[in-house]
């Protein structure tokens, strides 16, 4: 029933706040030296970037504003870090998804 009522984890995240929360998992991430607590926080930064909205990405993707291109690298770079802690985690198909990832948002 709280699911129902209390789902934050589907909800739509701006840019920014997706980046500031994925950021926040990844320092709690390499703070750590629990392997399994790590892979969760990597996890849950995946999770917040995943929540910016598809028209979202568009419309940055597409933009040449100076904001959104800082915003875009900034997101492509988060990207990359969490692919990194994820190899060293030795979860290697996860990791090539983040890099993918990084690569499309950095174009």
């Amino acid at each position: 029933m709280l699911s129902s009522r209390f789902s934050p984890w589907r909800s739509v995240l701006s840019p920014q706040t997706a980046l500031e929360a994925a950021k926040s998992h990844l320092e709690n991430a390499r703070g750590t030296s629990n392997s399994e607590l790590a892979q969760m926080y990597c996890s849950d930064a995946q999770t917040a970037l995943d929540r910016i909205r598809t028209s979202v990405r568009k419309a940055l993707v597409s933009s040449v504003s100076v904001e959104d291109r800082a915003i875009r690298n900034e997101i492509a770079s988060t990207y990359f870090e969490l692919g990194e802690l994820l190899g060293n985690l030795k979860h290697r198909d996860k990791a090539q998804t983040c890099y993918k990832n990084s690569e499309k948002w950095g174009k």
